[in-house]
């Protein structure tokens, strides 16, 4: 990775203020001289993200997600440092030097697979491109009505029906067999043979929001199955942490406010040619919370397109409670029957379409609506379960107002008191994909392994230099248990610093390499009520001092052991001197 000169890493953070920053991205809200909200990076119920205006850092203490802000956008948009910085650059008008990247990306086994991708999509584009109109694919596509321009934007390509057309081309550019198998371009027959995956079928390129291709589908062009195949994860290819189009359609979800999804990829290539440019795609697969919080970085309003018969499964309308867990507003449209919208689109048009969305029900109207058409409302035990499937869904409303409010018209159009409702909501066990959370906690909390003594003495050092000075006259790096509480101690030691103060967000810059963000920021903003600062420095560099001699002499009884017990009498006498001058100094 290329080196950002410190100065204008420095010069981004003095103009970047933290939490005008990260309130771009999510709401946030004063606590003390703090700011709080619900964490972006796991699912939580109680607020732990806290966001320090003073410190310029954020940490939270659910999962220990931390650090400045540039760790926080590299986080949230999922990109490398390098991007995070130019993001940044660019928004507060700071202009970085010109430098040549160093080819280490390029080279890597990562950069590698994207470069195979680009190769790939290139020939499939390309053997689009040449087919004859009398061609099967041309056929296919000028059935869908799908443009030329249209086609270009997308990548969309064709693969023949030839067992080996891609696996050949690659070869003929260089790229190894094996790195085109860990690409999940080809596969292994037998006898050492090697055959195409994609064959005899329309070809759409999957990227990542920055355009990236991660990976690709498939389509037949007849009616055999199955209709779609897809890549297989790879290094880079996860299905279930991407949406297909986001990367050209974010500036217009966020631009309209909200991001209408689909299910197949025709589904959004016909969306975008007529102009409804904020479609989306699931990628033929019930929604992750991976997708979810993807898609949550740019709008908190989806609709969510169904044809009848789809809509209609209480199994996929389960699904969408991730989206209220995650605090977004959902709701539900639904196509005539035998409709999906590529086909819907080029009946009715993207008037006919636009209409069907802002027809759309939330999602409680909708599945209340669905159950009260199979239950009867008439017998107590069929409200019993309109009441049971609907509480699945209202407990995962995170707004007490809103899920007060659909409490109380749940037991209106049910005509049942509304305390009963709130009863056998308090009865449910919350699951969460098939295991049992408890209704007083969110999830497991990890730890960020520091010993209290540490922990103290390492604040205390952030917060003032002079500390530092007084640590460094008694204690040695190696004497702090945690490596990475090391590697700080060793740069705090070696700080040339006139003034009392430690800027920890630039700390972080300079430790990149040795030290994760989250541990700075966990120090830093843990809070601690330490009202004698020299006694509590004293006592804290005692305990690490007695801390480290009782692991000396745990080790020398070992080895003491080990000796006696081999016969090694002069090694013994030595082990056994040691252990008493020990001994004698902690005395």
């Amino acid at each position: 990775m290329a080196k950002i000169p410190e100065h204008i890493l420095n010069e981004i953070q003095d103009r970047s203020d933290i939490v005008e920053v990260i309130s771009g991205y999510i709401p946030l809200r004063p606590a003390g001289r703090n700011f709080k909200t619900l964490c972006p990076f796991h699912h939580e119920k109680t607020p732990s993200f806290i966001v320090s205006p003073d410190k310029q850092i954020y940490h939270c203490f659910g999962c220990h997600s931390g650090g400045n802000v540039f760790n926080f956008v590299k986080e949230y948009e999922k990109i490398d440092f390098i991007d995070a910085v130019r993001m940044l650059a660019g928004k507060t008008g700071v202009k970085l030097p010109a430098y040549k990247k160093e080819s280490r990306e390029e080279d890597s086994f990562v950069g590698t697979v994207y470069s195979i991708n680009d190769i790939a999509a290139n020939f499939y584009s390309s053997l689009l491109e040449r087919a004859p109109a009398s061609s099967g694919v041309r056929r296919y596509v000028e059935k869908r009505g799908i443009e030329e321009s249209v086609l270009k934007k997308f990548r969309v390509g064709c693969a023949d029906a030839s067992w080996s057309s891609l696996a050949d081309y690659l070869l003929k550019r260089g790229v190894k067999i094996d790195m085109s198998l860990k690409a999940g371009l080809i596969q292994k027959g037998k006898q050492g043979s090697f055959y195409d995956l994609f064959r005899g079928r329309l070809i759409f390129p999957i990227c990542d929001v920055r355009g990236r291709i991660l990976g690709f589908g498939a389509r037949v062009m007849d009616d055999s199955l199955p209709k779609y195949i897809n890549s297989p994860e790879t290094v880079i290819y996860k299905k279930s942490q991407h949406l297909y189009g986001l990367n050209f359609a974010k500036p217009h979800i966020r631009e309209k406010g909200f991001a209408i999804i689909t299910e197949g990829y025709l589904d959004v290539i016909t969306s975008h040619q007529y102009g409804i440019s904020n479609t989306i795609s699931s990628l033929g697969t019930a929604l992750t919370l991976e997708q979810i919080r993807l898609l949550r970085r740019y709008t908190h309003n989806v609709v969510m397109v169904y044809d009848a018969d789809q809509a209609g499964e209480m199994a996929t309308l389960r699904g969408l409670d991730l989206f209220l867990e995650e605090g977004m507003n959902v709701k539900v449209a639904t196509l005539d029957k035998g409709h999906d919208p590529d086909s819907f689109i080029r009946k009715f048009g993207p008037r006919g379409f636009t209409t069907a969305i802002k027809k759309a029900n939330s999602l409680f109207d909708y599945k209340l609506g669905l159950l009260n058409e199979k239950f009867t409302k008439d017998e107590p035990e069929q409200k019993a379960e309109i009441v049971k499937e609907m509480l699945l869904t209202i407990r995962k409303v995170r707004n007490s107002v809103i899920k007060a409010e659909y409490i109380k018209r749940l037991s209106q159009g049910l005509s049942i008191k509304e305390d009963a409702v709130w009863d056998e909501l308090k009865k449910t066990k919350k699951k969460v994909r098939g295991y049992e959370l408890r209704t007083t906690d969110d999830e497991p909390r990890t730890t960020i392994s520091i010993s209290p003594a540490e922990k103290i003495l390492l604040k205390l050092m952030l917060e003032d230099v002079n500390v530092v000075n007084t640590v460094k006259n008694s204690l040695q790096p190696f004497d702090f248990k945690n490596p990475q509480i090391r590697h700080l101690v060793e740069a705090l030691f070696g700080l040339d610093s006139e003034d009392s103060f430690i800027d920890a967000t630039k700390l972080i810059n300079y430790l990149e390499d040795r030290v994760a963000p989250n541990v700075i920021s966990f120090i830093v903003n843990e809070e601690m009520d330490i009202k004698d600062k020299e006694r509590n420095v004293s006592d804290c560099i005692r305990t690490i001092k007695k801390e480290q001699r009782c692991e000396e002499l745990k080790d020398i009884q070992n080895r003491l052991i080990l000796a006696q017990k081999n016969g090694f009498e002069d090694e013994a006498k030595n082990l056994l001197e040691q252990f008493s001058k020990l001994i004698k100094k902690g005395a």
